[in-house]
C-alpha cells in the first residue's frame, strides 16, 4: 500500500502502520505485537526489531525463538529439532544460517517481496569473508567496529565502511533496547511462610533465582523488625521478634537491571509454660493476613491465649454434683467437699459419691411411724414429724389446742388431731362472710362477774385471764380487774370483772372459758350478771336510785329520769310548781288521763331503746341466763341463743315492757 508520514493506517486484520518518516515504519497488531521496520538513507539497508508482550512467553516461535526462561531452547528449528549451544552462546553461524532457511515463508504466503537476484546469491560465512583480508586490514576494521563482528562482516562484504558502522548502531540499539524490556526481575522461590518464636532466633534462607542468569543481591527495606538482618550475597536471614505485636518483613532481591520485593507471610508463636505451637491454627490476622499470631497447645494446669493463666480445675465441675470444688496451688490440682450425707466416698472425698441411704431398703426403717429419717454417711438420725414431740425412736402427738392461738378466736372450736389440729365454728352464723357467729363491735360495753375456781392458789390468775380472753375474743375484750380477795366465797374461788363489748353475751364467755378450762389450772368457772347496785360499785348520786341492768346499772330519778353526767337528779321545773298545781294535774290523771296514761305505756314499749352502761334504761333481767357447757356446736341462728336486750320506760310508770329480740 502507499504509507504516508504521519498517518495512521488501519488494516484489516486487527493491525494498524503508522510511518513517522518515509524511512521509519511501525506495525501495531491488536495481540500487542509491536515491529519496527527503518531504512538506512544512502545504503540501501533494512533494519527490522520486534517488541513481544508478556502474554507472548513461552509462547514464540520462529526468527525470534522461544522466549521462555531456558536459554538452551531459544533455536527451535521448524521440524522441532533444537539448535544446540554451549554455556548460553549462539550456535555457529552456518548453523544459525539453517535455522533461518527452515522457518523460511515460501511464496505467495511471504509479505516480503524483491525481484529476484540477476546472480545467484551464495552466502559467505564470517570466517570465509576474514580469510580474504590481511590480519592487519582486519584488527584495524576491529578497531573501527569496536569489536562488533555484524559491523566487520557488513563492512568487508559491502566494501563500505559508513554501511557497517551503521550495523553498529542498529546493534546497539538492540542491545540497549533488549537490555531495558528483555530483562526478567529476579524471582524468589521460597520460603513464603516464615515460622517464628518470641525471643529466640530464626536462620532462614532466601532462595531467588533470575531467568537472566544475572547475579543477584539482598537487602531489607525500611522500616524493619529490630534484631533483623539478611546477608546479601547469600540471603540468610536472622531475625528474632520480641513479641506478637504486628510486624512486616520486606525483602528486595535486585539483579543488575532490576529488582523485586518480596514479602513473606510471618506467623508468629508465643506459647508460655511448655505450651505447644499450633501451627496450621491461626487465632490472629494483621497486616492483610502478613502478619499471623498462632494457637496454643496448653499443657495440663494452663490456660488462654499464649497459656499464661493457671486453669482453674473446677471449671470443668469435677465433683460430684453440688459438692463445691477448691482449686489447689499446684496447677490442675484440686480438692472436693464432703460427699452429701445420703452417699458415701470411695476412693478421693466428694470426687466420687454413692447413693447409701440408710432410712430405705435393704434397710428397714429405724425410726417411729411419726418420724422422718435422716441418712448421714453410714448412720442415720431420726426426729419426730412436725405436730409431734420424742427423740425420734418415740413420738408423741402435741395437743395443739392447749395453744389459744392455735385457732384464731372464741368463735372456732379447736379440735386436735394426729400430728394437726381442727378449727371449725362454734355458732354457725350463714350471714358472716366465713359462715361464724361474730360481727364487729356496737357502742358500748357490758360488765360481767367471772368466778374462778383454781386448781392451785397462783398469783398471776389475772394475767391468766386476760391472756385467755385477749387471744378468744380480741376485740371484744377491753378489760378485766380482780375482786377484793377478803370477799371470795372459797378458798382457790377466785372473782373477777371482765368488761366485754355490749354484743357478748355471758354465755358465750362462759361457753369459751369452759371449752379452755382443761388447758389451764380452772376446775370450774361461773360467768353471770355482776348486780352493781347489790355489790355497792354503781355511783349514783342521792336522790337517784341505782336500778341494776344486764351488763350494767342505771340511775333514776324518783319521778323523772333526767339525770347528769354523774348519774344524779336534775331538779325540772315541775318540782318547783305549786301544790296548787299538783292538785290540778292529779286531778287531770285521775279523771281524765288514766285511759290516755295506759295508752302511751303500750307505746312506750315499742319505742324503747337498746341499754348500754351509758345509754337508755334496759329492762331488768329476772332471772340470768345459766346454761350448762354444751361441747356440742351451737347453731347461732336459734333464737334461743340469743340474750335479750330490754327496753323501760319510767320506774315510776310500773308498767312491765315486752320484750324483743335482738
Amino acid at each position: 500500500m502507499n504509507m504516508f508520514s504521519g498517518v495512521a493506517h488501519l488494516g484489516e486484520r486487527d493491525f494498524a502502520v503508522r510511518c513517522v518518516s518515509v524511512d521509519r515504519c511501525a506495525a501495531v497488531y491488536a495481540g500487542g505485537l509491536h515491529v519496527l521496520v527503518w531504512r538506512v538513507e544512502g545504503h540501501r539497508q533494512l533494519a527490522a526489531m520486534v517488541e513481544v508482550p508478556q502474554t507472548f512467553y513461552n509462547r514464540t516461535v520462529g526468527l525470534m525463538g522461544l522466549w521462555s526462561s531456558n536459554r538452551a531452547d531459544d533455536f527451535l528449528m521448524s521440524d522441532g529439532r533444537l539448535l544446540s549451544s554451549s554455556d548460553f552462546n549462539p550456535p555457529s553461524e552456518d548453523k544459525l544460517h539453517q535455522f533461518g532457511l527452515s522457518w523460511t515463508v515460501p511464496q505467495p504466503e511471504s509479505l516480503l517481496f524483491s525481484s529476484p537476484p540477476l546472480l545467484p546469491l551464495d552466502p559467505i560465512s564470517t570466517k570465509e569473508l576474514l580469510e580474504g583480508f590481511s590480519p592487519d586490514v582486519v584488527e584495524e576494521l576491529r578497531r573501527t567496529c569496536q569489536g562488533s563482528v555484524q559491523c566487520v562482516h557488513d563492512t568487508l562484504a559491502s566494501g563500505s565502511t559508513d554501511l557497517g558502522l551503521q550495523s553498529l548502531i542498529a546493534e546497539k540499539q538492540y542491545q540497549n533496547t533488549a537490555l531495558i524490556y528483555g530483562n526478567t526481575p529476579p524471582i524468589v522461590t521460597e520460603p513464603t511462610v516464615i515460622h517464628a518464636e518470641v525471643n529466640s532466633t530464626v536462620n532462614i534462607q532466601i532462595i531467588a533465582r533470575d531467568p537472566n542468569q544475572d547475579p543477584i543481591t539482598y537487602s531489607l527495606l525500611f522500616p524493619r523488625p529490630p534484631q533483623t538482618s539478611i546477608g546479601s550475597g547469600d540471603g540468610y536471614l536472622t531475625w528474632m521478634p520480641l513479641s506478637t505485636d504486628p510486624v512486616q518483613l520486606t525483602i528486595k532481591v535486585t539483579d543488575r537491571l532490576s529488582s523485586s520485593l518480596f514479602t513473606p507471610i510471618l506467623r508468629i508463636c508465643n506459647c508460655l509454660n511448655g505450651g505447644t505451637c499450633l501451627y496450621d491454627s491461626v487465632t490472629e490476622n494483621y497486616l492483610q493476613g502478613k502478619f499471623q499470631v498462632l494457637g496454643c497447645l496448653c499443657s495440663k494446669g494452663f490456660s488462654g491465649k499464649f497459656c499464661g493463666n493457671v486453669a482453674d480445675p473446677c471449671t470443668g465441675k469435677p465433683c460430684y454434683r453440688d459438692v463445691q470444688c477448691q482449686a489447689e496451688s499446684r496447677p490442675g490440682r484440686f480438692t472436693c467437699g464432703q460427699c452429701p450425707d445420703s452417699t458415701v466416698s470411695s476412693g478421693k472425698q466428694g470426687y466420687k459419691c454413692f447413693e447409701h441411704d440408710m432410712c430405705m431398703p435393704p434397710f428397714t426403717f429405724p425410726c417411729h411411724k411419726d418420724a422422718i429419717c435422716t441418712s448421714t454417711k453410714q448412720n442415720y438420725t431420726c426426729t419426730c414429724k412436725p405436730g409431734y414431740f420424742g427423740d425420734g425412736i418415740n413420738c408423741t402427738d402435741i395437743d395443739e389446742c392447749a395453744d389459744l392461738s392455735a385457732c384464731p378466736n372464741a368463735k372456732y372450736e379447736c379440735k386436735n388431731k394426729p400430728g394437726s389440729v381442727d378449727c371449725f365454728c362454734r355458732y354457725e352464723n350463714p350471714q358472716e362472710s366465713d359462715g361464724c357467729g361474730d360481727s364487729g363491735n356496737p357502742p358500748g360495753g357490758n360488765v360481767f362477774n367471772v368466778s374462778v375456781d383454781w386448781r392451785r392458789n397462783r398469783a398471776d390468775g389475772l394475767e391468766q385471764l386476760v391472756d385467755i380472753l385477749s387471744r378468744g375474743f380480741q376485740n371484744k375484750f377491753y378489760n378485766a380487774s380482780r375482786k377484793d380477795p377478803g370477799q371470795s366465797s372459797g378458798p382457790r374461788l377466785v372473782e373477777y370483772r371482765i368488761n366485754m363489748s355490749s354484743d357478748t353475751p355471758h354465755w358465750y364467755i362462759r361457753d369459751y372459758l369452759a371449752r379452755v378450762s382443761s388447758h389451764y389450772d380452772i376446775s370450774t368457772i361461773e360467768v353471770d350478771d355482776l348486780d352493781e347496785c347489790k355489790a355497792k360499785e354503781a355511783v349514783c348520786v342521792h336522790p337517784a336510785l341505782c336500778t341494776n341492768t344486764y351488763g350494767g346499772y342505771r340511775c333514776v330519778c324518783n319521778g323523772t329520769t333526767d339525770v347528769d353526767e354523774a348519774q344524779s337528779c336534775v331538779l325540772t321545773d315541775r318540782d318547783t310548781s305549786s301544790s296548787t298545781d299538783l292538785d290540778l294535774i292529779l286531778g287531770l290523771v285521775l279523771g281524765i288521763g288514766i285511759p290516755l296514761l295506759l295508752l302511751l305505756a303500750a307505746l312506750a314499749c315499742f319505742c324503747c331503746r337498746k341499754k348500754t352502761v351509758s345509754g337508755d334504761l334496759p329492762h331488768l333481767l329476772t332471772n340470768q341466763i345459766q346454761e350448762p357447757y354444751n361441747s356440742q356446736a351451737l347453731d347461732f341462728s336459734d333464737p334461743a341463743l340469743h340474750y335479750m336486750t330490754h327496753c323501760s320506760p319510767r320506774i315510776i310508770d310500773n308498767v312491765t315492757p315486752r320484750q324483743r329480740q335482738r
